[in-house]
């Protein structure tokens, strides 16, 4: 039997719903091991049953000095590579041939920013180094497969999405009993505190709802500069003042789930596919999901029959028109997400996948 090592960043709301779906939904014959990511302050990570089989490194060291100690048999399987100095250390070692790696995003749009320096490109060579020496490389849809082979030359990037995990949807009884009880749409914009979130620019798009019975509701609880998330926060209250909700405070993922129960629609002012787990979780509900119609998502989501709607026209919907619009459930949007991207879709093909880079 060979040992598959999943290998996580420091991202506890990711890898432990991860874990949780390899271990229980997925048919896996091979030894699985999760090393996690976690603070050199304490080396702990959250107690807890569910948690006993992570294994924790506190920095690139320690990374490596773990994984010299693998078998030669084991495969590791990195979900997200987005540290350079990662690749400088594996791009030379032999045992780059047994790795895999699943593209995020953020890896494959740095290198599209205009004017980059010259330090840039050469982390850009060295990627593309990186890239074509991994053994398998995934992407979470066919855009960004198309955008690994154009920006880092691999054109045999496979797709393989990552499951909506652990939501648990919301009787019917219970929507519509919160329909009914109020009046104010929640509006929720972006999916963290990352500058790529252009939350100013989904603001614009929703000024005009400033003086309608709203709530716009703005997590800027990870992933971003102190500057950026007080920049956000002045320019929401300046626009929508006591109506601006901003969320400052990391969530449980059932407080989260709660929190996106709750919404009527989201808006996405992303350039790039960010947020997949918020989309996903919204169209499951069969709830409006606005994207900008030139990111991946829009394309690959519309491209497969969902109703997703393009940012560019936010701004043309009175409130009257957007409540009608949240008072309707999209059922077809709500098929269409059992059919590909819940547990119970995605575990066959990620347990032929994992089964598969064993033998």
């Amino acid at each position: 039997m060979s040992i598959i090592v999943h290998i996580f960043a420091e991202t506890p709301h990711h890898y432990k719903p991860m874990r949780q779906f390899f271990k229980k939904q997925c048919v896996v014959e091979h030894q699985q091991q999760f090393w996690v990511k976690v603070d050199e302050k304490n080396h702990t990570i959250i107690s807890g049953s569910d948690n006993t089989d992570f294994i924790p490194y506190c920095n690139n060291d320690e990374l490596f000095e773990k994984l010299a100690l693998l078998p030669e048999s084991a495969q590791v399987f990195f979900h997200g590579l987005f540290d350079m100095h990662i690749w400088r250390k594996l791009v030379i070692l032999p045992l780059v041939k047994r790795c895999s790696c699943v593209f995020w995003g953020g890896e494959l749009y740095r290198h599209s920013k205009p004017n980059r320096t010259i330090k840039q490109r050469i982390v850009h060579w060295l990627h593309i180094a990186l890239i074509h020496r991994l053994a398998n490389v995934y992407a979470l849809n066919a855009g960004d497969a198309a955008l690994a082979g154009k920006t880092l030359k691999r054109k045999d990037v496979k797709v393989l999405p990552y499951p909506l995990i652990g939501l648990t949807l919301p009787e019917e009884s219970d929507n519509l009993e919160s329909v009914e009880s109020s009046n104010t749409i929640k509006i929720l914009i972006g999916n963290s505190a990352a500058a790529s979130n252009e939350h100013i620019d989904a603001f614009k798009q929703i000024s005009h709802l400033k003086n309608d019975d709203i709530e716009v509701i703005v997590p800027l609880n990870y992933g971003g500069e102190a500057s950026y998330v007080n920049q956000v926060i002045a320019e929401g209250k300046a626009i929508f003042g006591d109506k601006f909700s901003p969320i400052t405070t990391m969530l449980a993922k059932s407080a989260y789930d709660d929190l996106l129960r709750s919404v009527d629609f989201t808006v996405f002012a992303h350039q790039r596919q960010q947020g997949l787990y918020v989309a996903y979780a919204m169209l499951l509900m069969g709830k409006a999901v606005f994207l900008r119609p030139t990111t991946s998502s829009y394309t690959n989501l519309s491209s497969m029959g969902f109703a997703v709607k393009s940012l560019d026209n936010l701004s043309d919907y009175t409130f009257a028109a957007l409540t009608d619009l949240v008072k309707q459930v999209n059922s077809s949007d709500q098929t269409l997400m059992q059919q590909h991207f819940t547990e119970k879709a995605l575990a066959p093909k990620w347990s032929l996948m994992l089964n598969n880079l064993a033998q």
